[in-house]
C-alpha cells in the first residue's frame, strides 16, 4: 500500500468539504486522473464521507483519512474504512494503532529527529508539514542522511512550486484549497476542478 501511494504522487485533501457534494467532487477528481484522496476528520460527517466514497470507488480509488490527531479519531477513521491515515503531527499512539491494524500511516513531522522517530516506530512515509515553511531545499538536505525515509509534503504548496518538491526528493504532494478551490465547490464547477487536477498531475510528470 505504501508503494501504491507513492506511485500516485498527488493526493488531494478534502478538508471540510460538505457531505452533499463529496460524491460529485470525487467524480471530478477521478476524471482528472486522481487515484487517491484524503478526507480530513475535522470535516462534518467525515466518517460517512469515507464510507460512501470508498463504497462507490472500490478498486478505483484509495480513500484515506487526514487530520487524525487522536487515537479515538484514528479508530473512527479505520472503522469507516479508511485505507491510509495521515496526521499533521506525530502521535505515536496513532502510529502504533495503524500498525496493529495493518493500515499505512503517514504521521506529520517537522524535524529530522521526528522523521527518524516516526520511521523507527514503523511509519514508512512521513508527512513534512507545513512544507512551505521549510521549502524544497530542506528536503534535499535531509534526504542525504535520511534517504531511507519517504516524504509526503503538504501545506502551502502551489501548482508552480509542486514539482520542485518532487525534484528535491519528496515522493507525494498533498494539496487542498490550491486544487479544490472554495469558489468552485460553492458553484459546483466540477469541470474546473477536473481541469485543475489534470494540470497538477501534468506538472508532476
Amino acid at each position: 500500500m505504501y508503494d501504491k501511494l507513492q506511485q500516485f504522487k498527488l493526493i488531494p485533501v478534502l478538508r471540510k468539504v460538505p457531505y452533499s457534494v463529496c460524491e460529485e467532487l470525487v467524480k471530478s477528481l477521478k476524471k482528472g486522473g486522481i487515484q487517491a484522496v484524503e478526507i480530513t476528520m475535522d470535516s462534518d460527517r467525515a466518517a460517512d464521507m469515507i464510507k460512501i466514497v470508498k463504497k462507490q470507488n472500490e478498486g478505483q480509488l484509495l480513500v484515506g483519512a487526514g487530520t487524525v490527531l487522536t487515537l479515538e479519531s484514528c479508530e473512527e477513521a479505520i472503522a469507516a474504512g479508511a485505507e491510509f491515515i495521515v496526521s499533521p503531527s506525530l502521535n505515536l499512539d496513532v502510529v502504533r494503532k495503524c500498525l496493529e491494524k495493518n493500515i499505512p500511516v503517514i504521521p506529520g513531522v517537522f524535524t529530522p529527529t521526528e522523521m527518524q522517530l516516526a520511521y523507527s516506530e514503523g511509519a514508512e512515509i512521513v508527512k513534512l508539514f507545513p512544507a512551505s515553511s521549510l521549502g524544497p531545499k530542506f528536503i534535499k538536505d535531509v534526504k542525504g542522511p535520511l534517504s531511507h525515509i519517504r516524504i509526503m509534503t503538504t501545506g502551502g504548496i502551489s501548482l508552480n512550486t509542486a514539482k520542485s518538491y518532487i525534484e528535491a526528493g519528496a515522493e507525494i504532494i498533498g494539496v487542498g484549497s490550491e486544487l479544490i478551490r472554495k469558489e468552485w465547490l460553492l458553484s459546483k464547477d466540477w469541470e474546473a476542478i477536473m481541469n485543475e487536477a489534470i494540470k497538477w498531475n501534468n506538472s508532476l510528470t
